[in-house]
C-alpha cells in the first residue's frame, strides 16, 4: 500500500509539473505574439490641417488591413505582423501613395498623415498640435455643383462655422469674409500656394475663376500655423487642376434677361423704368481644356508633361434708379417762395451760379421723397470681366 501510494503520488506530481510548463509556454506564445502585433494609429488630414473623415487607409505587406478615419480623422490599423508595409489613402476618388514603406510599432505613437491635392502623401510623427481648429475642405465636385448664375466659389465658405459675409469692402468679385468676428482684410487667400489676396478691399482676386478648374478647395480658420504669415481670421487655398494623358474639357455659357423675367406685382411704369421691369443682363461663358503637350517632331510629353487652360467671360448690365433733389426753375431764376410767412423773395443770381444751376436736370417727380425737387431717372452699370490662366505640369521623374 505504502509503494502505491507513493507511485500515485509521483504520477501526480508529473501531471502537475506538465500542466505547469504548458501554461508557461502558452503564455509565453501569446506575450511573444502580442510583441510582434504591429498597431499603425494616427491622424489624416489635408494640407491646411483641416482633418479627412471616411478615408481608407491601406496597409499592404506580409499581410494586409486597412481602417476608416473618423469625424476627426483618426484611424488606427492593428494585428500586423511584423514587416515594412506600403501605405496608401484613398478619400473619394483620389489615391496618395507614399514612397517609403512604413513599419508598425508595438507602442501608442502615431503619425500625422497630410494628403495635399495632388502629389505623394506625407507622413510625419504625430503630435497633437492642430494647425487649426476649423474650416472646410471641398472637393472639385462640391464646386462644380455650384448655381451659373454667377458662379463665385467663394460663397462656398460660407459652410464653415464662424464665416459670414462682410459687406464693408464688397464688389462684384471681392466679397469679404468675416471669420470669428475678424474683419474681412483679415482673411488670406491663395491660389496653388500663391497669395491672391485683395490688400485693399479683403478678400480674393481671382474669385471669378473658371470653378470647372478647381480641384480642390482648402479653408482654415481658427489659430493660424506661422508658415501661413499675415492674416489671422482664415486663410483659403484654391488648388486648380492639372493636365491628364488625355484631352479634355468643357464650355458653358448662362444667359439671364430682364426680357425673360415675369412682372412683379409691385412692378408699376414710372419715369425711371417706362418698361416696369428695371434692365438687368447678365451673361456668363467660358471654356476649360486639358492634355498632354505633343508637338509632332519637336517634343512627346504624353508621359510627363501636361497643360490645362482655363477662361471665363463675365457681362452685366444693371438697372438701378436714382433719385436725388434738384432745384426748381423758380429757384434757378432766384426766386424764393416762403410758404411759412407766404412771402416771396427775388434773390440775384450770378451768371456764373446761374451756369452751374443750369446743368441740373428738371425736377420730374412731386410726388417723390423730396417733393417738388425730386429727379428721379435710371441708369446703368455695365460690369466686364475676363479671366484666362494657363498651366503648365512636368514630371522630371
Amino acid at each position: 500500500m505504502k509503494f502505491t501510494g507513493t507511485a500515485r503520488l509521483k504520477a501526480a506530481l508529473r501531471v502537475f509539473c506538465c500542466g505547469v510548463v504548458l501554461s508557461l509556454l502558452a503564455t509565453a506564445t501569446v506575450v511573444f505574439a502580442q510583441s510582434h502585433e504591429g498597431v499603425f494609429q494616427g491622424v489624416l488630414r489635408t494640407s491646411a490641417g483641416v482633418p479627412i473623415s471616411g478615408a481608407v487607409v491601406r496597409l499592404a505587406g506580409s499581410s494586409k488591413a486597412e481602417a476608416v478615419t473618423g469625424a476627426e480623422g483618426r484611424f488606427r490599423v492593428s494585428g500586423l505582423a511584423a514587416g515594412r508595409y506600403q501605405l496608401s489613402v484613398v478619400s473619394g476618388s483620389r489615391t496618395a501613395l507614399y514612397g517609403e514603406p512604413v513599419e508598425p510599432t508595438g507602442n501608442a505613437s502615431g503619425a500625422a498623415l497630410t494628403m495635399p491635392a495632388e502629389g505623394a502623401l506625407l507622413v510625419a510623427p504625430l503630435t497633437e498640435q492642430v494647425a487649426s481648429t476649423g474650416g472646410e475642405d471641398l472637393s472639385s465636385q462640391a464646386v462644380s455643383g455650384l448655381p451659373l448664375n454667377k458662379r463665385d466659389f467663394s460663397q462656398l465658405l460660407l459652410l464653415a462655422a464662424g464665416t459670414m459675409t462682410d459687406a464693408n469692402g464688397a464688389t462684384n468679385f471681392t466679397a469679404q469674409f468675416a471669420i470669428n468676428g475678424q474683419r474681412g482684410v483679415e482673411a488670406v487667400f491663395a491660389m496653388d500656394g500663391a497669395d491672391i489676396s485683395d490688400p485693399e478691399m479683403g478678400g480674393a482676386t481671382f474669385s471669378n475663376f473658371n470653378v470647372d478648374a478647381v480641384e480642390e478647395i482648402e479653408s482654415s480658420s481658427g489659430w493660424m500655423p506661422a508658415e501661413i504669415g499675415r492674416g489671422a481670421a482664415g486663410f483659403t487655398n484654391i488648388h486648380t487642376r492639372t493636365g491628364t494623358e488625355g484631352f479634355h474639357g468643357s464650355v458653358f455659357e448662362f444667359l439671364r434677361n430682364s426680357a425673360l423675367d415675369a412682372r412683379n406685382y409691385f412692378d408699376h411704369p414710372s419715369l425711371a423704368y417706362p418698361g416696369r421691369i428695371p434692365a438687368f443682363r447678365r451673361n456668363e461663358f467660358g471654356f476649360t481644356n486639358g492634355g498632354p503637350i505633343y508637338l509632332p517632331g519637336l517634343f512627346d510629353g504624353r508621359k510627363q508633361t501636361f497643360y490645362f487652360t482655363q477662361y471665363q467671360g463675365f457681362r452685366q448690365v444693371l438697372g438701378t434708379t436714382q433719385v436725388m433733389p434738384v432745384p426748381t426753375a423758380a429757384e434757378r431764376a432766384g426766386v424764393d417762395v416762403n410758404s411759412a410767412l407766404n412771402d416771396t423773395f427775388d434773390v440775384p443770381v450770378s451768371p456764373a451760379i446761374a451756369a452751374i444751376l443750369a446743368r441740373y436736370p428738371l425736377p420730374n417727380l412731386p410726388t417723390g421723397a423730396y417733393g417738388t425737387h425730386t429727379y428721379a431717372t435710371a441708369s446703368k452699370v455695365d460690369t466686364t470681366a475676363n479671366q484666362f490662366s494657363l498651366r503648365i505640369d512636368h514630371h522630371f521623374s
